[in-house]
């Protein structure tokens, strides 16, 4: 997972032809070596499918494969250039997957224009996909070269996407690859803190911040 990180976050330039990318990275391994868990080929599937879906404009359909906190904001920022920006092909040029972490990085090469401005543009972009309860989920997405285009992130590496989770994000949310005891304590502590809640729903102050309690809530103590 480390070195598929490491990669995303480089901003490499393409790797050449897919299939070639493919073999490098172990993913295409020969007969009788495929995944037996469909992984890999929903890797293609999601990958194509979503990058098909952008080709398009399908913007509910692409807002499908990204988690569903993050829809929102992702429709509306596709919706405010859809009347301008015309997009003539999405070029597949990397695609790496890690089975046994769950993740994947992939590369496209979008080529575009404006409908005003009929030079043609192109534009690399690098995704980020977590496997998560038996589909690909896209985490991540940045532009790693060519012109830059407002629907995708130019943030830095150390900075949050606009409203992707990132990565790490989205493990620690999901416990993904979580220690068995970790996750079971994390779990409890999580029920806990839900049967608080629902035991004093009224409470919404912190004991951080005394300006949060109501001033007929608080101690003598505290005035």
């Amino acid at each position: 997972m480390s070195r598929l990180l490491a990669w995303f976050r480089s901003s490499l330039p393409g790797s050449g032809a897919l299939t070639a990318a493919l073999v490098l990275s172990g993913v295409v391994t020969g007969p009788g070596c495929a995944s037996t868990d469909g992984m890999v080929d929903k890797l293609y599937d999601s990958t194509r499918a979503y990058n098909r879906s952008l080709r398009w404009g399908d913007w509910d359909r692409a807002a499908e494969y990204l988690p569903s906190a993050s829809a929102d904001a992702f429709m509306d920022s596709h919706q405010a250039v859809e009347d301008r920006l015309v997009v003539l092909d999405y070029q597949m040029t990397r695609l790496e997957v890690d089975k046994v972490n769950g993740v994947a990085a992939s590369q496209v090469e979008i080529s575009w224009h404006t409908a005003d401005h009929l030079v043609v543009r192109t534009t690399n972009v690098n995704h980020l996909w977590q496997w998560y309860e038996g589909r690909w989920v896209l985490v991540d997405e940045r532009r790693s070269g060519g012109k830059p285009l407002s629907i995708f992130a130019e943030v830095a590496e150390d900075q949050p996407h606009p409203y992707l989770p990132g990565l790490e994000a989205f493990r620690d949310e999901y416990a993904i690859g979580m220690d068995v005891d970790e996750k079971r304590k994390r779990e409890r502590a999580q029920r806990k803190a839900e049967r608080a809640r629902k035991a004093d729903p009224d409470q919404k102050y912190s004991l951080d911040d005394l300006d949060s309690m109501p001033i007929d809530q608080r101690p003598a103590s505290f005035n």
